[in-house]
């Protein structure tokens, strides 16, 4: 009898073990989160430091003159100081304001298109986060409940065992469940639950990897993440992945920066944050483009200014 109920609390210690060991993974396939970039119409003038050098003579700040270069308008920005010494200031000097407006909406919408790719990159991982998360939820639940039927199962048999003088084989249960209880334990610490996420067009992979030029990224906002203000200063992107790094939130070969990988709610958190500080840097371009959409706004000249306005008659 009692080798019996030893095989028992053996078989249901063996059976809640099997029942919990089970990890579901979770499969969240890749959408259409990565940004498009479209061919341009007017494609984006090269990089031309020496123009830069002197657009910053006339008057504008070097904030201005830096994100000018980075959009391509700086030729707009000549044309436009050029405008205003003419005496039909008029219509040449409103084109090249336009111009200038013009290259300012187009690098708006590429910053809108960038932040609304990383916010949807973010929303999947969330999502995928989530159902981890439920997962071990779950687990940890049936995981608590077999350890409080393991512990009842093992106290009554110990307690039988005893009564009835089976001193050895009450030892004998109590190390088996004291054991089954342990291994309980360790699988609710140590194990985590996992999934796969494909992420074909990477954008951390494409910060932390930098290549001349990006497929990922419309032109302006790459230019802007990868400018050097001196030849041996690091560009934004450098000095978001040294973040990165520093924060402890990634390193080399890091499988967050693959097109897809096996992942733990650890690394989604990790994901997360990373793409947290990538949305904020590109963000600030915004603030960049206000600086000199104002500075071309109140250089309108007064023969613009004053001119009367049309009134169309009745």
């Amino acid at each position: 009898m009692a080798a019996a109920r030893v095989r028992l609390c053996v078989g249901l210690a063996a059976l809640l073990l099997a029942g919990c060991a089970s990890q579901p993974t979770r499969d969240m396939a890749s959408s259409f989160c990565a940004a498009r970039v479209e061919r341009r119409a007017s494609p984006l003038p090269p990089p031309d430091p020496d123009r830069a050098r002197v657009v910053a003579t006339l008057g504008f700040s070097s904030e201005a003159v830096e994100i000018a270069e980075v959009i391509g308008a700086l030729d707009a920005m000549e044309a436009l100081v050029a405008a205003e010494g003419r005496p039909a200031v008029g219509v040449n000097f409103l084109l090249a304001r336009q111009a200038v407006t013009d290259r300012v909406l187009l690098a708006t919408l590429d910053v809108n298109a960038s932040l609304a790719a990383i916010d949807c990159e973010g929303e999947r991982g969330d999502s995928l986060r989530g159902q981890l998360q439920r997962v071990e939820s779950r687990r940890a639940r049936n995981l608590g409940l077999a350890s409080i039927l393991l512990g009842a199962t093992t106290a009554a048999l110990t307690g039988g065992l005893g009564l009835a003088g089976a001193n050895s084989a009450d030892d004998i249960v109590g190390i088996i469940g004291g054991a089954a209880e342990a291994s309980l334990g360790g699988a609710l610490l140590y194990n985590s639950t996992s999934g796969r996420l494909r992420t074909r067009n990477n954008l951390l992979g494409e910060i932390w990897r930098s290549p001349e030029q990006s497929t990922l990224f419309p032109p302006t906002v790459w230019r802007y993440l990868t400018r050097r203000e001196a030849p041996d200063a690091p560009s934004i992107a450098e000095e978001i992945a040294a973040g990165w790094r520093e924060a402890g939130l990634a390193s080399d070969g890091d499988a967050l920066f693959e097109a897809e990988g096996e992942f733990t709610v650890g690394d989604l958190e990790r994901r997360d944050a990373m793409l947290d500080l990538l949305e904020a840097r590109i963000a600030l371009m915004s603030r960049d483009l206000r600086i000199l959409l104002e500075e071309v706004v109140v250089r309108t000249p007064a023969a613009v200014r004053d001119q009367p306005r049309r009134v169309r008659a009745p």
